[in-house]
């Protein structure tokens, strides 16, 4: 986790995980977790959310019919790990559905990242950076308000992908 101290981690992402849940997501609801199978980021993703007692479902077949069904049930919030593709298909769908975004975290092949956040997920640009190699398992935490359980960091390369935050208007 490069130069920071386990605890800098844990309390940085405590005030993350408490920034997202202000008010907005209950804590009998889950949100739900999307994931790209066929990238690794995607994979570790839904791995860490199982391990933690939740399930990322893979986006599959129709994506606009399966994305109206899982929205069906009023998901207080959607944390994903997707290619471009997929966010903006699935995004489009959730804005229509309500949602907004609060956060998209780019992540590339070369190691750099960038975020776009609005001012209630700007805490989720802070976590992806702390967590470095280890943020699509420090995501899973987050969406799960499990934060304080992290994973040992991976030390593969990085993997590109986005990862993005939608919760209801």
């Amino acid at each position: 986790m490069s130069g920071l101290s386990r605890r800098g981690f844990m309390a940085s992402a405590a005030v993350a995980s408490a920034a997202l849940a202000s008010g907005r997501v209950e804590a009998a609801t889950l949100p739900l977790l999307l994931h790209d199978a066929q990238l690794a980021a995607g994979r570790r993703f839904a791995t860490r959310a199982q391990l933690l007692g939740a399930q990322a479902l893979a986006l599959e077949g129709d994506r606009v019919r399966q994305t109206r069904a899982l929205l069906a049930t009023a998901p207080a919030a959607i944390f994903a790990v997707t290619r471009r593709s997929d966010e903006l298909l699935v995004g489009e769908i959730a804005a229509e559905a309500g949602y907004r975004r609060v956060a998209l975290v780019r992540h590339g092949a070369d190691g750099r990242m960038t975020a776009r956040c609005t001012a209630d997920g700007a805490s989720v640009h802070v976590l992806a950076q702390l967590s470095g190699m280890a943020w699509p398992e420090a995501f899973a935490e987050l969406a799960l308000d499990k934060v304080g359980q992290c994973a040992v960091a991976s030390h593969s390369r990085a993997e590109p992908a986005l990862s993005w935050v939608m919760v209801r208007r």
